[in-house]
């Protein structure tokens, strides 16, 4: 799969927050400029993952450890963060993360670089964005959030 094929599936994937709010949260990708809901933070978020990185595809096993791993990191940085998953409508493909609150995009990007990824999201009032780790540019797109009940 190219890196760019690889940007396109950040661009289609949907977010789900389970304990996020009194019935956890779905965030959808719109097109750009286009928000639906209500922004729940003071400032943007972000959400990063230990799944899969590059052109890898780890065992279950595998990606849950490195999972374990880094939200050990996150609880050792002082972050607040919720576990999430972003993936396919569908539910064909499915990554565990987590929505971070408290990085700034460039820590944010090097915690992702950090643990192998292409990119990472920024969840901002006007933006669902997809902040490359690397050179290629970044994707913003516009988003919706529905309660998951």
């Amino acid at each position: 799969m190219t890196r760019d094929a690889r940007t396109d599936d950040y661009t289609r994937a949907v977010l789900r927050v389970p304990d996020l709010g009194d019935r956890g949260l779905v965030l959808r990708p719109r097109t750009d400029g286009n928000v639906l809901g209500t922004f729940p933070f003071a400032a943007p978020v972000h959400v990063v993952t230990a799944h899969n990185p590059g052109l890898e595809r780890l065992s279950a096993a595998e990606n849950a450890a490195r999972q374990t791993a880094l939200e050990a990191e996150l609880d050792e940085r002082g972050l607040r963060h919720w576990r999430s998953v972003a993936g396919a409508e569908d539910g064909s493909h499915a990554e565990e993360g987590a929505l971070v609150v408290g990085l700034d995009d460039e820590d944010a990007c090097a915690l992702g670089a950090a643990w192998g990824q292409d990119a990472v999201f920024r969840w901002s009032p006007t933006a669902w964005t997809v902040l490359a780790c690397d050179d290629t540019p970044s994707v913003a797109l516009g988003w919706e959030i529905t309660s998951s009940t």
